[in-house]
């Protein structure tokens, strides 16, 4: 029988929609939606490429719920139901209709989040994980094809309820990462492996010009164990990830930043997602390097949602100011980010996945499309995966930039069909 998941972490996705100049929330995930969003229709595949567009399959928050006795014939017969975590049958789904709609992403990225909400057992722990990260690539791996397999980062259910010791990256091997590494054995290098044992985070090569930096973020949660608030920065990672963006600017060269929590107030209760602190260090280092980062995607939210950076000078104005703002020089120093829907269903949500759109030359984002399903009944062949709605055509915006969606802000202050739709 698998593990009754539980949902302290997170809540069902139910705001109206408010809309703010430094928040925007997607509903997509509610029951009562079921087709596309907006005025316009929209073509299932994206594989036929745009010239100069390259593409990025995007996965999070599955949840696997396996069967206690860890026997695969028993996890098979796990039914699909909201309120309740992902089992195998529903990723095999997600993942068989997203290679119908982009068989060779240019690389596949997960979020975090492997295993089921629970307490659990080490062995479980494991065992999910390995799962989870072996069906993935069993999908979209490097290996045969040349989509690169980004799937090694730690959520907070990829741990015992956010416990995860702080240790000395360079002496010693992680405890609570070393359980549930590896499912990586056989997909990252001897020398990313022992980083990922180290200290949790990764830089993998997307191109010449193209670093995608990993983030371990379990430790800056509120909810971490033990409580390591006094360290200013655990496992050293704030150090790493300056150093590696100056040396990335240095040598004319950008980066995509991926973690599991983001780093921002949740659009439910209004609690941090992570420590006060580390929220300040880390908005003071990504601002310094604006002009290298060219993304931050985050998952577990479990809602599409994104937030707008604010500039210093921004901090100090009027709100109805700073909603319209369209100074392109100012705004083009700052970087959106961006929260994923997710495959669990856990919080009555519909299960879904994103795909985003990125220009080949400037590595600029330039749109995200979301693809979901409702459940109408626990047999996965009854699913009904379709394209619910591209950024672009649902709310007019060229591109992912934040002039571009502050745009779309300024627009759903005075249109309630465009706060709707999201």
């Amino acid at each position: 029988m698998a593990p009754r998941p539980t949902a302290e972490a997170k809540t069902p996705s139910t705001s109206s929609g408010k809309i703010t100049s430094t928040s925007v929330k997607d509903n997509s995930g509610s029951q009562e939606r079921t087709g596309s969003v907006g005025s316009g229709s929209y073509d299932n595949s994206v594989g036929d490429r745009e010239v100069g567009v390259k593409h990025i399959l995007h996965f999070s928050d599955v949840h696997l719920n396996i069967s206690e006795s860890l026997d695969a014939n028993e996890s098979a017969e796990i039914p699909i139901h909201y309120g309740y975590d992902a089992p195998i049958s529903l990723l095999t789904s997600a993942l068989e209709y997203a290679q119908q709609i982009l068989i060779n992403p240019d690389f596949f990225l997960y979020t975090g989040d492997h295993a089921v909400h629970g307490d659990l057992s080490d062995e479980y722990l494991a065992e999910a994980v390995k799962i989870n990260v072996a069906t993935m690539a069993k999908y979209f791996s490097g290996s045969g094809n040349g989509t690169l397999n980004a799937t090694a980062i730690l959520g907070d259910s990829d741990t015992k309820n956010y416990t995860m010791n702080v240790t000395d990256p360079t002496t010693e091997e992680n405890p609570t990462i070393e359980v549930v590494s590896s499912a990586w054995n056989d997909s990252l290098t001897t020398s990313n492996l022992k980083d990922l044992n180290t200290r949790g985070y990764l830089s993998y090569k997307l191109d010449e010009n193209l670093l995608l930096l990993t983030l371990n973020t379990v430790p800056y949660s509120p909810k971490h164990t033990p409580d390591t608030s006094n360290e200013t920065d655990p496992f050293a990672q704030f150090a790493w990830l300056n150093a590696t963006l100056s040396g990335l600017r240095n040598g004319g060269k950008y980066a995509y930043i991926a973690g599991h929590i983001p780093p921002i107030i949740d659009a439910q209760d209004g609690s941090p997602m992570w420590e006060a602190p580390y929220i300040v260090e880390y908005k003071k280092i990504v601002t310094q390097y604006a002009d290298v980062i060219k993304a931050q995607i985050f998952g577990h939210t479990h809602s599409v949602e994104f937030r707008l950076p604010l500039s210093s000078d921004m901090e100090t104005q009027d709100p109805d100011q700073v909603i319209a703002v369209d100074d392109d020089e100012q705004s083009s120093q700052l970087v959106p980010l961006f929260m994923s829907a997710a495959i669990s269903p856990i919080f009555y949500n519909n299960p879904a996945f994103m795909v985003w759109d990125f220009d080949a030359s400037t590595y600029e984002l330039l749109d995200f499309a979301v693809y979901g399903t409702n459940i109408s009944s626990d047999n996965s062949s009854d699913l009904d995966w379709q394209l619910l709605f591209k950024a672009s055509s649902a709310y007019n915006v060229r591109s992912l930039s934040w002039s571009e969606l502050n745009r779309f802000i300024v627009d759903a202050a005075t249109d309630s069909t465009l706060v709707q739709c999201w």
